[in-house]
């Protein structure tokens, strides 16, 4: 017993000597992309805003089919035809992930109703493990709502809904797909969070709780997909992003600190999809901001958020919600 335990101790440091090497050389000689060809795409929030752009960077990609969710049906079916003339099957449906038993009816419906009568397997096979035509092997949670106020300014029910559509519709979405990933060792969740999960900012109480909310578990769900063979997870953490989402937040130094244009989050997000990255925050400069955290004493911190005007940048906010 006691040499197994010498032998672990000997090998745990060459391991993650290794695993840090690997992820160096990762950086200079990113790995082969994921072929999208056979994957089959369900994206929340999918009509407009960085949804919209992820629907189109993943039909660029390749992507056999993506289906769209969301609650507001014209932005649904312009992105639906849009995505369609780019030469990709595409379909909506109107959900609102904050709603549990929608989003098991609507997860049936897709199993359903996007498998044309007659198909299945790609390949012809009619074998439990292999993906049939209605199979969502990519599960983009990207769907979000801000109420934008303080917590003594905002509306109770306004502040459920917050948590209902940003957390828990994660926890139903992903309890309604994964279980058939798991079964075909084919699957990836991903989940497009905000820096503001692992730096708050006043003035947007129940956004930035929903998103570390979500950040948890993810990191949570990530753990736990180590030992099942084919099922990954993905988390994004951008910056302020240039939505309609979030109109009218200001920052002290935007050309210092611009907002992330929404294309590039989406064209960043399919890349660490493709490379089963684990976490990518945008811009990487975010990192500093978790060293940082991590350092320095709460009154430096402080300062920091008045200095960079992350203190105030939500006392213009015009987003919708």
């Amino acid at each position: 017993m006691v040499w197994k335990w010498l032998g672990a101790l000997v090998v745990f440091p060459l391991q993650m000597i290794y695993l840090v090497t690997k992820a160096a050389v990762g950086l200079v000689l990113p790995p082969k992309l994921r072929d999208l060809s056979r994957e089959s795409v369900l994206i929340t929030g999918g009509g407009r805003g960085i949804g919209r752009h992820l629907a189109r960077e993943f039909a660029e990609r390749g992507a056999r089919k993506i289906v769209l969710w969301g609650r507001t049906e014209k932005c649904l079916k312009e992105t639906t035809e849009e995505i369609r003339q780019m030469g990709t099957e595409c379909h909506y449906f109107i959900c609102d992930v904050g709603n549990r038993e929608e989003v098991y009816q609507m997860a049936k419906a897709v199993r359903e109703k996007v498998q044309p009568i007659g198909t299945g397997c790609p390949h012809g096979s009619t074998a439990p493990s292999c993906p049939q035509v209605g199979d969502i092997t990519i599960l983009v949670n990207n769907a979000a709502v801000v109420h934008g106020k303080s917590l003594m300014d905002s509306d109770d029910d306004a502040l459920l809904k917050s948590q209902h559509v940003n957390t828990l519709g994660q926890f139903w979405t992903t309890k309604a797909f994964l279980p058939r990933m798991l079964e075909l060792q084919n699957g990836h969740i991903v989940c497009l969070n905000s820096v503001l999960a692992l730096s708050a900012i006043p003035g947007a109480i129940d956004y930035c709780t929903s998103k570390a909310s979500a950040f948890a578990f993810m990191e949570s769900l990530t753990l736990g997909l180590l030992d099942c063979p084919g099922v990954s997870a993905t988390t994004v953490l951008p910056f302020h992003t240039s939505t309609e989402m979030f109109q009218g937040m200001r920052v002290r130094f935007p050309n210092l600190f611009p907002p992330l244009k929404p294309e590039t989050v989406a064209r960043r997000t399919v890349e660490a999809v493709q490379q089963n990255q684990a976490l990518l925050l945008l811009p990487w400069t975010m990192n500093i901001l978790v060293i940082l955290k991590s350092i320095l004493p709460q009154a430096a911190l402080e300062e920091i958020h008045r200095f960079s005007g992350t203190y105030t940048c939500m006392n213009t906010f015009k987003g919708r919600t």
